[in-house]
């Protein structure tokens, strides 16, 4: 089957892997209907965060199960499901005190998760064992289902961040996951600003959000809607190169989120400032016990599956990657993203 890997010179290539099998009892075999290019997909192919040569790559994704070991009573072949891709191992000290977000996995090497360290999703068929499969909700859209392994992660941020409808919410960035941030914080009931560079994505996310601006705009725009020398509670970084700014506009006794990924990135932090004024820093890790809410949220919210503005089949991977990159293939001009979230079809 054409499935795309990460290869060993460092860059997406498509090649022709074996059709996988149910091997142990347990194992479910789906057919992928859609799978979505993550943002961390994008920072291993710029060169922000490390590849592991030969892996199939891709973990967001949705699709029909067709064949399932004789002890799976999960689903039943048919079912249309999502992958939770994060496979913790049930072994390691970490899961043993229910911290399934912290795996390490059971030789401690880290947690296996499919199109990191083990096989994922940019390919026509994945296994894997029942307790990683959800089976969707009657009507829900393959689109909006997509959506539900990264509406996980974001719904896992806000409740390690503790946010509630009184609180300020302010998110640099207004990509796919900004934009699910957005949404998860109007739905708590917060007040919520955003930023964005990007002029379609910054247009887009006007249709979901009340307050979206430029970064530019946002020091008129906190004293018109807050008030003078007001700032946030909580202010989440989905870009990954924004501290700078979450600190200027972080509150007394906030807290701030870095979620956007970026492992070349760098700050330097005066811890002073954030003991003297009761800044916290909340690093969540993987998502925990969420996916069944994201589920849920997503059933409730159909409007989700409009993120996916672009569906390319797999063959077209340099042309998808491009466009989300900001790149035109056939000349190599920098072009601004006209995509939300973009996808593969099968």
């Amino acid at each position: 089957m054409e499935s795309l890997i990460w290869t060993n010179h460092g860059q997406l290539e498509l090649v022709e892997e074996e059709f996988p099998s149910c091997s142990k009892p347990s194992d479910v075999k789906i057919q992928i209907e859609l799978t979505g290019i993550c943002g961390t997909d994008l920072a291993v192919i710029t060169g922000k965060e490390p590849g592991l040569p030969g892996v199939i790559r891709g973990h967001e994704a949705v699709g029909t199960v067709v064949d399932i070991g004789s002890t799976v009573t999960r689903v039943q072949v048919g079912d249309r499901v999502v992958i939770d891709p994060n496979q913790s191992c049930g072994e390691c000290r970490f899961c043993r005190k229910g911290r399934l977000h912290l795996c390490i996995g059971p030789d401690g090497q880290g947690m296996p998760i499919a199109g990191l360290n083990t096989p994922g999703t940019f390919a026509p068929y994945f296994v894997t064992d029942e307790s990683f499969v959800h089976k969707l909700p009657e009507g829900m859209s393959w689109e909006a289902a997509v959506l539900v392994e990264p509406l996980s992660c974001v719904l896992h941020n806000f409740k390690e961040a503790g946010i509630t409808r009184e609180d300020r919410v302010l998110i640099l960035g207004s990509g796919p996951m900004g934009l699910l941030c957005q949404i998860v914080s109007r739905a708590v009931g917060c007040t919520t600003i955003a930023t964005e560079i990007n002029p379609y994505r910054l247009s887009y996310s006007r249709r979901f959000s009340e307050v979206v601006l430029t970064p530019a705009e946002l020091a008129v725009e906190t004293e018109l809607r807050l008030g003078e020398s007001e700032k946030y509670d909580v202010v989440i970084d989905t870009v990954g190169t924004q501290m700078d700014l979450a600190e200027q506009w972080v509150e007394r006794g906030g807290r701030i989120v870095p979620f956007g990924i970026n492992g070349g990135y760098r700050y330097l932090l005066t811890p002073t400032h954030y003991t003297q004024n009761a800044i916290k820093i909340i690093g969540a890790g993987e998502y925990l016990n969420t996916f069944e809410e994201a589920l849920d949220f997503a059933a409730n919210h159909p409007d989700l599956a409009s993120l996916v503005t672009k569906k390319y089949p797999l063959k077209q991977y340099e042309t998808a990657i491009h466009e989300l990159l900001g790149y035109e293939l056939s000349t190599g001009n920098r072009l601004p993203s006209e995509t939300m979230k973009t996808v593969f079809m099968f």
